[in-house]
């Protein structure tokens, strides 16, 4: 009976971190993870998202990040349920700096930073859904939210 309970204990922990996305160092890649305040968000007041990024490196090696320039390091799109883009990232090209960034990642490492998206209010309809695709060093991820 104790072994049950013990094995029952293992598999819930393990269904826990799989759903938290902790079990990323059985991969062999790097992976990005996005974790928005809110899943609603009142477009007609406050209409801002605010979300951590992180990049975990699971490799054995260090990587290499690049991006164009800094401005360019998290770039996002928001698309409606039917698939038309709805907004993107605009960068001010006169004040973004044309210099291309990097940074090293250590195997085992990660890294996570807050960045804030800001809605165009006109652009929403509330009770719609939209997803945003975005890009953090170049690797690839997507979250929904709803429009309240």
């Amino acid at each position: 009976m104790l072994w049950m309970l013990i094995w029952v204990a293992f598999i819930a922990s393990l269904g826990y971190a799989a759903s938290y996305g902790e079990l990323g160092f059985l991969e062999n890649a790097v992976s990005v993870t996005a974790e928005p305040n809110r899943e609603g968000v009142p477009v007609k007041s406050d209409p801002i998202i605010q979300v951590k990024i992180g990049l975990r490196n699971n490799t054995r090696d260090t990587v290499t990040l690049r991006a164009p320039s800094a401005c360019k390091i998290f770039r996002w799109q928001i698309f409606s349920r039917d698939g038309n883009m709805v907004q993107s990232k605009v960068n001010d090209e006169d004040t973004c700096p044309k210099s291309e960034v990097s940074a090293n990642l250590p195997s085992g490492e990660k890294v996570e930073e807050f960045y804030s998206i800001e809605l165009v209010p006109a652009r929403y309809q509330p009770g719609n859904d939209y997803l945003v695709h975005y890009w953090y060093w170049g690797y690839e991820g997507e979250f929904q939210f709803k429009a309240e």
